[in-house]
């Protein structure tokens, strides 16, 4: 690389440099005290392990579509929602506070998607000690592993019998951190999607 001086300049081929080119900023500290306290408010507001802070989670209502003509439902389970103080929940609500009631004979869509800043993973399971789905295609792919944030599975089951299962993340830790849903298989009526 060449280099000229000129004079007080130093040129090459890849930048000038001169005095009357260099900012020196001296004193100013309230540019660092607004940096600061912008930061600082950003942490507080979004805690990436609890969440975004407190919040009312959304009607569950929003969260399923029902389709009677053809024994279809399709249920719509953000994990990691930010409207709560919880990060590990499904549509805002964790540890079982939100119901999918579904009678035997409907065919259940779950669609998995991943709000958190987590991997998380929506798999049926027969209680709080499985940690592998009721069936294997119960689940998004590789529920122990989870999808990585930002990202979307989906995956269909068809309950042939009354029972209560949880849909959960068997990312290791999730499901006792409360990222569980109750699932309750009855003999009739219409899809529900609940919380208190």
């Amino acid at each position: 690389m060449s280099t000229a001086n000129t004079g007080n300049d130093s040129a090459s081929c890849f930048q000038v440099s001169s005095a009357s080119h260099q900012r020196t900023s001296r004193g100013g500290g309230f540019g660092l005290w607004l940096m600061a306290t912008l930061f600082l408010l950003c942490v507080a507001a979004c805690d990436p392990l609890t969440g975004t802070g407190p919040g009312t989670p959304p009607d569950p209502k929003t969260f399923i579509k029902v389709f009677p003509a053809t024994l279809t439902v399709v249920v719509t389970l953000i994990a990691g929602h930010p409207a709560t103080d919880n990060q590990f929940n499904y549509d805002g609500y964790s540890s079982g506070a939100l119901v999918l009631t579904v009678p035997v004979g409907w065919q259940v869509t779950i669609q998995c998607l991943n709000h958190g800043t987590v991997p998380n993973s929506c798999a049926v399971v027969a209680d709080g000690k499985a940690t592998e789905p009721v069936q294997p295609d119960w689940s998004t792919a590789n529920p122990q592993r989870g999808l990585d944030p930002g990202q979307s599975s989906g995956f269909v089951i068809n309950p042939d019998a009354p029972g209560s299962y949880r849909i959960a993340s068997l990312v290791g830790g999730n499901e006792a951190s409360g990222m569980w849903a109750d699932l309750e298989v009855t003999e009739g009526g219409v899809p529900t999607l609940t919380a208190p």
